[in-house]
Parts: structure tokens; C-alpha cells; sequence
């Protein structure tokens, strides 16, 4: 049997049973595992427990307390490459429960929609990947080599306890390609982003009464740290000349979109939030400490090194006094990519334009995600998912049919890579 042949009888088994995969995206979506906490067992045992009913191998990890992750692999019946599909479980917590219009944990099918936090973000791709395990293995495809599963948590707190701990201890994770099922709104492959870090400063003082006021207090000093840091926003160097185009891709096709409408710049330039600031105790007394987190996204073609050495440049030219400041780099994620004419970039998006008869675009985003443990490790990654509707906000939602086509585009590309 040929590729196309295994091809339509994916595709029709895919329409045949799409109640049934329904019901397992439901159950996913059903068992919170918002982050924070970020407690992934409910739902990786869940998923243990429906491998094994598959006849499939479900390891679980679990290298922090209530962080577990999943692996699962199919052999094939000659040696060849390893092909890896990435997802992660935990999401954005779901807030109040009175600002949804439905049950946050529902899993509901309602008009054409899934309901549910972290249905978009990313329970749809991620069970999408298991299903294409799955399938794989029903099917009997004759694959050459292995199809590994890896679905993690720990991805919205960084991934240092997910998919990077299970790069570094788990060596059937690395593969020779990556495959993840993160939202891309259906008609773009994604194949890099930008870096992300998260510097902690802290600022201390001698303090003292109100009564007495000084000027360079510990917040005083925070704020002129603070002050020094916004000047990186829009720092850039030169993008890498391969990536440029994707990288104008990304970002005008975001234009169009509205979601960078005025600030074209972020695609490719470097973000500042001080998004943390705790100082002082009362307010009749001087602050003796201050703790800022600041978070950078820098775009590709700065290193972690250029950021590290940017911001003590910035520093030294406000004058201020290092002996009265500590940094810390708590994350550093340096912005990452695959080349566009990778095998596994051009197979997902050749699957894409099939099933969705769509022109799709290969892009780089100004998002993050789990890929890049993988580009770092210099291993081709692509990023293809459903679209993103009220992601980090109440009302999260996908669309039943982009749930099909993205299953039947991984699977079609799992068939590509290793049964070609």
C-alpha cells in the first residue's frame, strides 16, 4: 500500500469515528490542569489508561511534584528515523467562573464548537497527536523507524520540567524531527519564535522614617532599573537572511489579522513587561527591598549573550549603583527556528493545503512554545494547530471541524515521514 492509499483510509477512519474522538477531547478537556498550579496527573493517568486500552506503552514521568508528562511510541517493523509528536496539558487558568458563558471544564459540543479552557491552548492538538498515535497503530501503517509521543506539563511556566526534562533523560524524546500541535489559525506553519526571558531584580536601601524622605529608596531604585530596561523595546540586530522571509511573513500576515495592528514592530524586535513589582512594607517607612520580574522577547538573531550583555550596558548608562542591585536570569530561552525547506516543514504544510484547501503559509511567531527544546537541540520542528479563539480569556473555544483536519494532517504527516 502506498502513501496516498494509507492516506484515504486514515482520512475516512478519521470522519467514520470523529464522534469518538470528540468524546476523548471532552474527557481531556473535562480535567483541569490549569497552571498554577500546573497539576497534570488526573489527566496523564486518563491518558494512560486509554493507551493501554489501544494496546500502546504510557510511560509517566513526574520530575516535580504534580508535574507529570507522558510518553508513548510506536515501533515499526524495520529500522529509520524517530518522528516526534509534542502537546502540552497544562493551561491558562480558567478565573471566575462567572465571566464564562459555559462551564469552563465542560467539554461541551455545542454549535459546532468544543467549550473548555485549554481547548485551543492545547488540548485539541494535543489529543489530536495521541489520535494519530493511535491511529497509526490500528491501522498497522508500515512505518520505518519509531513514532514517539510526548505530552507534557510545565509548558506555560517555561518547560524546564516537561519537555526539556524529558529531552535531557528521556533519549527516545530527541528523535530526528519534531512535530507539535500548537494553535496556528490553520493556514501557516510555524518554524520559529522568539526568545523568552525572565530577569528578577532585586534593589535594597538602608531605609528609614517617612518623616525623612530620600530619593533613591529600594523602589526609587527598582523604577530607575525599571526606566533602563524599557529602552530595549524595539532593540533588534539582524535577522538570519534564511529566516527573514517568514519572519515578514509572521508579521503581516498578524497586521492583517489585528493582532499586531500599530505595533508591527514586535515581530521582530525585542519586548520589555515589568510584570512584577513587590517593595516596601508600610507607608511611614522607607523600603528597604524591592523585587521586580521582567520579561524580554527578543527576536531572532539576539542571543542570549547580546540580550545579557544589552541590559548591563543600558544599566552602567543610568548611573546606577550595582551594589545596591542583584539580577537574576530565572529564563533564558533564546529565540529559535528550523530552515523552511526542512522535510518535516514542507511535509506538514503540503498535508495542511491538502485537507483544508487552503494557501498555507510558512511563518515565524512572536508567540513561544515547547518547539524550541527541539530547534536548540538543532532538531527540525514544525508547528501546525487549530486557530485561536479567546485563548487566555473566558469563552475558549475551537471549531469541530479544525479538530478533524488537524488530526488528519498530523497523521498524514507521520505517514510521510516515516512510511515514505
Amino acid at each position: 500500500m502506498n502513501t496516498d492509499e494509507l492516506k484515504r483510509r486514515l482520512f475516512a477512519e478519521v470522519d467514520r469515528r470523529m464522534p469518538e474522538f470528540l468524546d476523548v477531547l471532552r474527557d481531556v478537556v473535562a480535567i483541569p490542569t490549569d497552571n498554577p498550579p500546573g497539576d497534570t496527573r488526573a489527566c496523564v493517568e486518563y491518558l494512560v489508561r486509554y493507551l493501554e486500552s489501544k494496546g500502546l506503552p504510557a510511560d509517566a514521568y513526574e520530575p516535580q511534584p504534580t508535574v507529570q508528562s507522558l510518553v508513548s511510541w510506536l515501533e515499526g517493523r524495520e529500522p529509520g528515523r524517530n518522528l516526534v509528536l509534542n502537546g502540552h496539558l497544562d493551561q491558562f487558568p480558567a478565573g471566575d467562573p462567572e465571566d464564562w458563558s459555559f462551564d469552563p471544564y465542560s467539554g461541551e459540543c455545542v454549535d459546532g464548537r468544543v467549550l473548555g479552557r485549554g481547548v485551543g491552548d492545547m488540548k485539541a492538538g494535543s489529543v489530536a497527536s495521541l489520535l494519530s498515535l493511535v491511529l497509526l497503530h490500528e491501522l498497522e501503517a508500515p512505518i520505518r523507524g519509531q513514532l514517539t509521543l510526548t505530552l507534557v506539563g510545565d509548558e506555560e511556566t517555561g518547560g524546564v520540567w516537561g519537555s526539556e526534562w524529558l529531552l535531557d533523560n528521556v533519549p527516545m524524546t530527541r528523535g530526528d524531527a519534531c512535530l507539535n500541535s500548537e494553535p496556528t489559525c490553520m493556514d501557516q506553519v510555524l518554524i520559529g519564535h522568539k526568545g523568552k526571558y525572565t530577569l528578577i531584580v532585586e534593589t535594597r536601601h538602608g531605609g528609614g522614617l517617612a518623616a525623612v524622605p530620600v530619593e533613591d529608596d529600594a523602589i526609587a531604585r527598582a523604577m530607575t532599573v525599571a526606566g533602563a530596561l524599557m529602552s530595549l523595546k524595539g532593540w533588534r540586530l539582524e535577522t538570519p537572511s534564511e529566516m527573514a522571509g517568514a519572519v515578514d511573513r509572521g508579521r503581516d500576515r498578524s497586521v492583517r489579522r489585528g493582532e499586531l495592528a500599530g505595533k508591527e514592530w514586535v515581530a521582530d524586535s525585542t519586548t520589555v513587561n515589568v510584570g512584577v513589582i513587590q517593595g516596601g512594607v508600610q507607608s511611614n517607612t522607607i523600603p528597604t527591598a524591592c523585587r521586580m520580574e521582567v520579561d524580554f522577547r527578543t527576536p531572532l538573531g539576539v542571543s542570549t549573550r547580546d540580550l545579557q550583555e544589552k541590559v548591563e550596558e543600558v544599566l552602567a548608562g543610568a548611573g546606577l549603583d550595582r551594589g545596591e542591585i542583584d539580577l537574576e536570569w530565572s529564563v533564558c530561552l533564546e529565540a529559535a527556528c528550523s530552515a523552511p525547506g526542512e522535510e518535516i516543514v514542507r511535509a506538514v504544510a503540503a498535508n495542511a493545503g491538502r485537507v483544508t484547501g487552503r494557501e498555507i503559509e510558512v511563518n515565524t511567531s512572536y508567540g513561544s512554545t515547547d518547539t524550541r527544546f527541539w530547534w536548540q537541540r538543532g532538531i527540525p520542528a514544525a508547528i501546525y494547530g487549530t486557530d485561536l479563539e479567546n485563548i487566555a480569556v473566558p469563552d475558549e473555544h475551537i471549531l469541530e471541524p479544525e479538530f478533524g483536519q488537524v488530526l488528519k494532517v498530523h497523521a498524514a504527516t507521520c505517514i510521510d515521514y516515516l512510511c515514505g
